[in-house]
């Protein structure tokens, strides 16, 4: 996959969270909602810090807008100076080490965010809440992507 296809999954993420944030509050369960939000972004920032180190990747900031906009920024970033095909080692949350490539890892978190967007939905769908947003890759690359 090329590192520019790879920057398109962040933009996309981007984009889609935002969307998410923006009726956070007024979801059925919003704290629940929002301990949702704030693990789909934390979980950007934690595999951010396993590609590249704990003291080069800052925590993220409280209000959950700015943690959208840095977790993305640091992705896109580390994104157009590396080499998408290194191994990362890290250790993760079991206390397993793993080897994995930089592409596979910005795969597995932008496809993580997507999982957890449809789990917002669900909890949506289950309150009788129509009011979510329409986040699928195919409707932001109609509304974003040139030529599309």
């Amino acid at each position: 996959m090329s590192r520019e296809t790879l920057i398109e999954g962040f933009v996309y993420d981007r984009w889609a969270n935002e969307r998410w944030l923006a009726i956070l509050g007024d979801m059925p369960d919003p704290t629940r909602a929002s301990g949702i939000f704030r693990h789909i972004v934390g979980a950007q920032n934690t595999w951010l810090k396993r590609c590249l180190s704990e003291e080069e990747v800052p925590d993220l900031p409280e209000d959950p807008g700015q943690a959208v906009i840095q977790a993305h920024e640091g992705w896109v970033e580390l994104l157009q100076t590396c080499d998408p095909g290194a191994f990362v080692a890290y250790t993760n949350l079991q206390g397993e080490s793993h080897f994995n490539t930089v592409e596979q890892i910005a795969r597995h978190v932008v496809n993580h965010g997507t999982y957890h967007r449809g789990h917002l939905r669900g909890l949506c769908e289950a309150a009788g809440f129509a009011g979510f947003p329409e986040t699928d890759f195919i409707r932001f690359a109609r509304e974003e992507l040139p030529g599309v």
